[in-house]
């Protein structure tokens, strides 16, 4: 059995994912993120790396209730899917930004930390994981992608399934994608003039 899940997310269509109980859950670009810290890493060193990371647009991490969760992911190249749900009155509880060439990855902090510590790790394969906790890989076109996360359930509370019927979703994830700029032309520099003598 494969130690992680993968999938093709096309341009306004929706993917309902499960995920099992974490603190927090992430978005990362294969590519770039660099998982290892230290053998000897903390907490607050994951907490520092993570910062470092979403500011190089390699990774977008956000909190969760410590419940298995179905996941929405709704890939768009405009801005209808959140304008629907911010009309709707659901408010984006998280965001960021990641860069890609095509492969993300959904996955959890007990997966990150993992990694963290453990050199010869790596976001898809090492440390056995659950079925419902093991990563999702998401190929994607390249650009960069905004990402917007929305709860659908009270801030603050956990999901209480006799008070809060489960929704068919407990959070929607959006992938705006934009496309990489063009390449910027550096202009050529002509050498000068130089007349011939006579």
């Amino acid at each position: 059995m494969r130690s992680y899940f993968t999938h093709t997310l096309e341009p306004d269509r929706e993917k309902i994912l499960s995920h099992g109980p974490s603190e927090c859950l992430a978005i990362v670009d294969l590519e770039s993120y660099p998982s290892y810290i230290s053998k000897d890493a903390d907490h607050l060193d994951m907490m520092a790396h993570l910062q470092r990371q979403m500011s190089a647009l390699t990774i977008t991490a956000w909190g969760v209730p410590k419940k298995e969760l179905n996941l929405r992911l709704v890939l768009a190249e405009d801005h209808l899917p959140m304008e629907h749900l911010i009309e709707s009155h659901q408010n984006v509880s998280a965001s960021g930004w990641v860069r890609t060439h095509g492969q993300l990855c959904l996955t959890n902090g007990d997966r990150l930390y993992d990694c963290a510590q453990e050199h010869s790790h790596d976001l898809l394969r090492g440390k056995r994981l659950p079925e419902f906790s093991r990563p999702h890989v998401l190929n994607v076109p390249p650009g960069i992608y905004s990402i917007h996360i929305f709860h659908h359930f009270p801030e603050g509370e956990g999901i209480e399934e006799n008070i809060h019927p489960a929704p068919k979703a407990h959070s929607t994830i959006i992938l705006r994608h934009y496309a990489f700029p063009a390449p910027r032309l550096t202009p050529m520099r002509l050498p000068a003039f130089m007349p011939q003598a006579a």
